[in-house]
């Protein structure tokens, strides 16, 4: 990666504003870094010939849980999938092109996949692809009420939240789950204990 465009050393009686352009020269400079690493990722994915492309259908995705190698692998069958579905079910007004962008849609269209390699599989019944395609009609008003209405004509438009929850919000559910617990019979003796988390009291 190129050395930093903005390197300099800030005199012992720099003024606050100096002090304010050196801490955004360092944010440009980290950003610059992480676009280089971004940049490094789409070139091997584009890079990896098709037909390189794993064949495999996970029996599970959990998104939160892949590695950097693992979800590279899950990507590529993704698209692939979709790129497929969009031409043949004729999705184009109903799936925009940003839907990699929106976290739900991936983890919708993750959904559908696993479900389409599922109800075409060797081991499923009969009646399993018109099921796919009963849930695939439910899922197209699902992505109008998704994050994608402000993106239009190719133009992807970043989901704001307009209610954030509170910084805290665990700690509060935690004292309600506890308010909650403390107001129920106690558990018979002899049931076995379960592991979980600490509820605070």
């Amino acid at each position: 990666m190129p050395e930093s465009l903005f390197a300099f050393e800030l005199p012992a009686d720099a003024s606050p504003e100096m002090e304010a352009i050196a801490e955004l020269a360092g944010a440009v400079d980290a950003l610059r870094a992480g676009l280089a690493g971004l940049a490094d990722e789409v070139v091997q994915l584009q890079e990896q010939p098709a037909a390189a492309r794993p064949e495999w259908t996970p029996a599970r995705v959990r998104w939160r849980d892949l590695d950097r190698d693992g979800a590279r692998a899950v990507w590529l069958w993704l698209i692939d999938w979709v790129d497929w579905a969009v031409d043949r079910y004729q999705l184009t007004e109903a799936l925009g092109p940003c839907w990699p962008r929106h976290p739900p849609l991936v983890e919708e269209l993750t959904a559908l996949c696993l479900a389409w390699h599922g109800a075409y599989h060797t081991g499923a019944g009969l009646e399993a692809p018109l099921r796919w395609h009963e849930a695939l009609d439910r899922a197209r008003p699902r992505w109008r009420d998704l994050d994608t209405s402000k993106c239009r004509h190719g133009h992807h438009t970043s989901r704001c939240l307009d209610t954030p929850w509170p910084q805290d919000w665990q700690r509060q559910a935690l004292h309600a789950a506890a308010a909650d617990l403390a107001a129920r019979p106690a558990p018979d003796t002899s049931a076995t204990e379960t592991g979980g988390r600490e509820l605070a009291s």
